[in-house]
Parts: C-alpha cells; sequence; structure tokens
C-alpha cells in the first residue's frame, strides 16, 4: 500500500525556509525596538537633575547567536563605557545614602517599548506560514 506525500513533503520543504525568511525581519525588529528603547532611557535620563550625562552613554548592540539549535536575536541597551556610565547603578538604583535612585528603572523603558515590539514581530512574521 503507498499513499501521495507529496503535499505533506512540500509543506515541509515551506516550513525548513521560515528561519531563513525570519532571521532577517526579526533581526529589523529587534534593532528598531532596541533604538526606541534607548532613546526612552536617554530621555529619562536627560530629565534628572544630577544624572543627566548619563544620557550620552546609552547605547545598544545586537547580537545574533543560536541556542540548543534555536537562533536567538538579543539586544543589550544601557550605559556602557566608563565616566558617566560608572553612575548608572546609583542613578537607577540609588545607595543607603540620600541622592540617588532618581533616573526610572531601564525595565520600565523595556515595558514601554514591549507593545511595539509584539505589534511590528506579528507584522514582519505574517504570513510565513
Amino acid at each position: 500500500m503507498s499513499a501521495d506525500t507529496s503535499d505533506l513533503d512540500a509543506l515541509a520543504r515551506d516550513f525548513l525556509k521560515i528561519p531563513g525568511e525570519m532571521v532577517p525581519k526579526i533581526k529589523g525588529v529587534v534593532a528598531k525596538s532596541a533604538l526606541n528603547t534607548k532613546k526612552i532611557m536617554q530621555a529619562d535620563a536627560k530629565r534628572s537633575r544630577h544624572f543627566g550625562q548619563l544620557a550620552r552613554t546609552i547605547s545598544y548592540d545586537i547580537k545574533e547567536h543560536s541556542f540548543a539549535g534555536d537562533g536567538v536575536i538579543e539586544a543589550e541597551i544601557g550605559p556602557a563605557g566608563g565616566g558617566a556610565a560608572s553612575l548608572a547603578g546609583l542613578a537607577y538604583f540609588g545607595s543607603s545614602k540620600p541622592g540617588g535612585g532618581t533616573v526610572r528603572n531601564p525595565e520600565a523603558a523595556m515595558l514601554e517599548e514591549a507593545p511595539n515590539f509584539y505589534e511590528f514581530t506579528f507584522r514582519a512574521t505574517e504570513g510565513l506560514l
């Protein structure tokens, strides 16, 4: 007994193409979302009377790698380098002394950008399945 599996074979081939088509699209979404998050964090820092100089140290980096066979695209966003960037912990979280913790937690910027990230991810992957 035999069965015609040509349609299933074609479907399997189409599924195998999805990661290759998806990665560049998702990488673009991650990059745009990282830029938006960076801008939110910079605006938060600029509003601070004491930590405004932190804003110019905030940047982002996109990294692409694999984990357990899956492609991973991530963004690292935040203060980098020395100088004013070394004040980030104090600016965000404060210390046992007064004067710190006056800049909004970076997690808030990420959560503010999250709806845009979800929407653009949906749009970028629409039609791939």
